[in-house]
C-alpha cells in the first residue's frame, strides 16, 4: 500500500516537473520573439538614420526640416503671454490748478519726469501721447504746501509714476498796483538807418497796473512796452505787450492789465546836406611830400539822423594815411567816408581821391605871434620870454608857396592858476593840410597873474 501512494507521488512530481519545463520553454521563446523583434525595429531606425545622414539628398532634407523648426520655436508667440514694458518720458509740462484770480503761485518746478509701465505696445502708444503732470490746489489758502504731482493724458492701460512725486509750492495773496509805462524800441537794425523814431504817444496814457504779490510788486524796477519797428518807413500804431522787468534786466512773471498798449510812433528822416573834405594823417614817404590830393567823384553828401545832430555838423572827412601811400607819382585810392557820432547814415560811403607828390622842399616863416587859448579863469600874463616864433615849413613847392603866414596858428593852453610856468607851444595851418609844420622852439617861460594885478 505504501509502495503504491510512493509511486503515485512520484508519478505526480515528474508530471509537474515537465509541465514547469514546457512553460519555461514557452517563456523563454517568446522573450526570444520579443528581442528579435526589438532588434529589428532598432536596425531599421538604424537604417532610416544612416540614409539621412549618410545620403546627401536626405541630409539636406533633414537640415531644411530643422532650421523650419528652429523659425517656428523663434517666432511663436502664446497670445496669452504679453510682454511688460516701462519707458522714461523727461521734460513734461506741469499744469498747476489754483485760483490764480486771488493767489500768485511759487515753487513749481519747470518740468517733470514720467515713467510709464505696461504691455510693450500700450507703453508705445501711451509715449506718443500729450500727457501732462498735475497739481491739483483746489481749496488750497495762502501758506506754504506739500502737495503730490501726477500724471494725466497717458490713458488706463499704463501705470504713471511722476518724479517728484510731491512738491512744496506757496500761494500769496495777489494785490494791485500802478507802474510808469515806458517803452523800448525792437528790431531797429531792421529798419532803414536814414528814418528817425520820434517819442511813441501811449493811446491809453502812460500809467499800468501790474497784479501780483506784494514781494513780486516791490522786485519791480521798470515797466516797458516793446514797439516793434522793423521796416517803419513812415508813422504807424501798432499794439506793444508789456514787460515788467527786476533792477538786474530779466523779466518777470506777473499780471498786466492790459497786457498791451496801442501807441503811435512818429517817424522821420531829417537830413543835410554837407561837404566832404580830406583828412590826412601820418607822414609821407621820406624825401616825398603831398603835391596835391582831391576826391575825384563826390564833393558834397547829404546825411541823416537826428535833426539836432545834423544841423551842428557842415562837413564829412575822409581819413587819409599819408604813410600808406607808395613812392608812386600818381595814385587813385578809394576811402570810406566817416560819419560823425549820431549821424545815422549818408547817401555817400565812399570816395575816390587822386593823389600826386612831389619831392619835399623846405622853408622858414618868421615872426609868427603866440596866442593863448583856453583863459577859462580870466588870468593875466605878467611876464612871457617870446610872443613871436619862428615856423619850419616843409612840403611840395606847391603847397610851400601857398601858405599865408597869417593862417598859421600857434598857441598854448592858458593855465587856470597864478604862477610861474613853462608851457609847451603847438602849431596848426588852418587852410593847408599837406605842409608839414615845426616850431623852431617847443616852449614858452610865462608868469600868470590875476587879471587886475
Amino acid at each position: 500500500m505504501m509502495d503504491k501512494n510512493n509511486n503515485k507521488v512520484s508519478i505526480e512530481k515528474t508530471e509537474n516537473a515537465k509541465k514547469i519545463a514546457n512553460k519555461n520553454a514557452n517563456t523563454r521563446g517568446a522573450y526570444e520573439g520579443m528581442e528579435e523583434g526589438i532588434l529589428k525595429f532598432f536596425r531599421w531606425i538604424s537604417g532610416i538614420f544612416d540614409r539621412l545622414f549618410l545620403s546627401t539628398k536626405y541630409s539636406a532634407l533633414f537640415a531644411l526640416c530643422l532650421a523650419c523648426l528652429a523659425y517656428f520655436v523663434a517666432t511663436y508667440d502664446d497670445s496669452n503671454t504679453a510682454l511688460t514694458s516701462s519707458k522714461v518720458l523727461s521734460n513734461i509740462s506741469i499744469n498747476s490748478r489754483y485760483n490764480s484770480e486771488s493767489f500768485e503761485l511759487t515753487g513749481v518746478p519747470q518740468a517733470c519726469e514720467v515713467v510709464i509701465t505696461g504691455e510693450a505696445a500700450n507703453v508705445t502708444n501711451a509715449a506718443a501721447k500729450k500727457g501732462y503732470c498735475q497739481i491739483d490746489l483746489e481749496g488750497y489758502t495762502e501758506g506754504t504746501h506739500t502737495v503730490k504731482m501726477s500724471a494725466v493724458g497717458y490713458g488706463d492701460s499704463v501705470t504713471s509714476i511722476v518724479s517728484p512725486s510731491e512738491v512744496t509750492i506757496t500761494l500769496k495773496k495777489k494785490t494791485t498796483k500802478q507802474f510808469d509805462l515806458s517803452y523800448d524800441y525792437i528790431n531797429q537794425n531792421n529798419m532803414d538807418s536814414k528814418y528817425v523814431l520820434g517819442t511813441p504817444q501811449f493811446n491809453q496814457g502812460s500809467k499800468i497796473n501790474i497784479r501780483a504779490s506784494q514781494d513780486t510788486l516791490n522786485s519791480i524796477a521798470l515797466v516797458k512796452a516793446l514797439i516793434d519797428v522793423g521796416g517803419a518807413t513812415g508813422d504807424f500804431e501798432t499794439e506793444a505787450p508789456i514787460v515788467a522787468y527786476d533792477k538786474n534786466g530779466k523779466a518777470i512773471n506777473a499780471e498786466i492789465v492790459p497786457e498791451k498798449v496801442k501807441v503811435t510812433v512818429k517817424v522821420s528822416s531829417p537830413s543835410n546836406e554837407v561837404a566832404i573834405k580830406l583828412n590826412p594823417t601820418g607822414q609821407p614817404p621820406v624825401g616825398l611830400a603831398i603835391d596835391e590830393a582831391v576826391i575825384t567823384d563826390h564833393q558834397t553828401t547829404r546825411i541823416y539822423g537826428p535833426q539836432s545832430v545834423i544841423d551842428s555838423i557842415s562837413e564829412l572827412y575822409v581819413n587819409f594815411d599819408m604813410s600808406t601811400i607808395s613812392e608812386n607819382a600818381s595814385l587813385e585810392l578809394i576811402l570810406p567816408v566817416t560819419l560823425p557820432s549820431g549821424v545815422n547814415a549818408s547817401d555817400v560811403s565812399v570816395v575816390n581821391v587822386k593823389v600826386s607828390l612831389a619831392a619835399v622842399e623846405e622853408t622858414t616863416l618868421y615872426g609868427i605871434p603866440l596866442n593863448a587859448i583856453n583863459n577859462t579863469e580870466n588870468l593875466g600874463i605878467s611876464e612871457i620870454d617870446y610872443t613871436e616864433v619862428n615856423v619850419i615849413v616843409s612840403g611840395s613847392e606847391k603847397n610851400i608857396d601857398a601858405v599865408d603866414p597869417n593862417e598859421i596858428n600857434v598857441y598854448f593852453e592858458m593855465p587856470k592858476e597864478v604862477g610861474t610856468y613853462d608851457i609847451p607851444l603847438y602849431v596848426e595851418s588852418k587852410n593847408n593840410p599837406y605842409v608839414n609844420l615845426k616850431l623852431e622852439i617847443g616852449s614858452v617861460h610865462v608868469t600868470v597873474v590875476e587879471a587886475n594885478s
